[in-house]
């Protein structure tokens, strides 16, 4: 075959063998001019996998940090090609924010992060001090971390960690690894439990996103005809809160960069004045009825995370 042949006809393409007269075979999408890329080239396609760093890139997180809600509506329009899409987008962020967690306590005594006050210690010093070196040691203060009538998570102020409720395999388990992780001194116990937090927290935040949307596809199930523009599908109330995460994850970074308290306070207040104008650019309705709904959701959501934790602490102990 001829090169004026093969440029009429196409070349087979390297990757399913399958004819391709362009830039790029019609049947897998593989580009037909195949090279081996230059350095500038292969960093960019291997960052370009987790995110675009073009100027969609900066695009998009400019409309993320400005503009409540505009990506979200970009997105349900079908704009989509000159932003970068939620999920990636939210991945990208979670990734970033846990980096600069471990970064900050990287050289913090993570030993010492999760030692608990229980403001006995000090009296008991005192009254130790006063009845002489007879005086007896006061238990560890043991608080209920969480339970229902058939579970009772507890743990005391040198972070024993024990387990109560209705006897079964699981249970037995649960206190064999309770077992072996009280034998470990207060800051190792604190060092494995920030270490938990932070290897599972990322799957965490994943876990909690469809909660997220579950809980505002029910806020807003109904009166559909009133607000024709409003998410209803399960997937737009998705596509909303990986938008709305991302944010919060965006503040995080800041206020951990930034460790100024008056920083961490205005973007507080910033963080609540985006989830007020994102719900009011995205779901529109009065802003009293918008305002129950968040409040509402944040409860519920708050419930969930709190759990989310307590599992962390699990997953810490019994993955290990």
């Amino acid at each position: 075959m001829t090169s004026a042949q093969g440029a009429t006809h196409g070349l087979p393409c390297r990757n399913c063998g399958a004819l391709a007269p362009g830039r790029y075979c019609a049947e897998c999408g593989q580009e037909t001019k195949v090279s081996l890329p230059t350095a500038r080239q292969f960093m960019r396609e291997a960052t370009g996998r987790l995110v675009d760093w073009d100027g969609r890139l900066w695009r998009t997180l400019f409309a993320l940090a400005f503009r409540p809600g505009a990506l979200t509506l970009a997105y349900l329009a079908g704009r989509r090609r000159h932003y970068v899409r939620p999920a990636r987008l939210f991945l990208a962020m979670s990734l970033i924010l846990f980096a600069v967690i471990r970064l900050e306590i990287g050289t913090a005594d993570t030993g010492s992060l999760l030692i608990v006050d229980s403001g006995d210690k000090t009296a008991s010093a005192g009254t130790k001090a006063e009845e002489g070196e007879n005086a007896r040691e006061p238990p560890a203060v043991v608080r209920k971390y969480a339970g229902i009538d058939w579970f009772t998570l507890t743990i005391d102020d040198e972070l024993n960690l024990g387990v109560r409720g209705t006897d079964s395999v699981v249970l037995r388990g649960l206190r064999a690894r309770f077992d072996r992780f009280n034998r470990f001194s207060t800051s190792e116990k604190s060092e494995r439990l920030v270490d938990g937090a932070l290897r599972y927290g990322s799957y965490l935040l994943f876990l909690l996103l469809p909660v997220f949307a579950a809980l505002q596809y029910v806020a807003y199930a109904g009166r559909g005809g009133r607000y024709p523009g409003r998410p209803r599908l399960y997937a737009e109330h998705l596509v909303y809160g990986a938008h709305l995460h991302t944010f919060a994850f965006l503040a995080l970074i800041v206020a951990i960069v930034v460790p100024v308290p008056a920083v961490r306070w205005v973007l507080f207040a910033c963080v609540i004045v985006y989830v007020a104008r994102a719900r009011r650019n995205v779901y529109g309705g009065n802003a009293l009825g918008g305002a129950g709904r968040v409040a509402l959701v944040g409860a519920v959501y708050l419930v969930a995370l709190l759990a989310g934790v307590v599992g962390l602490m699990m997953a810490s102990i019994v993955l290990r």
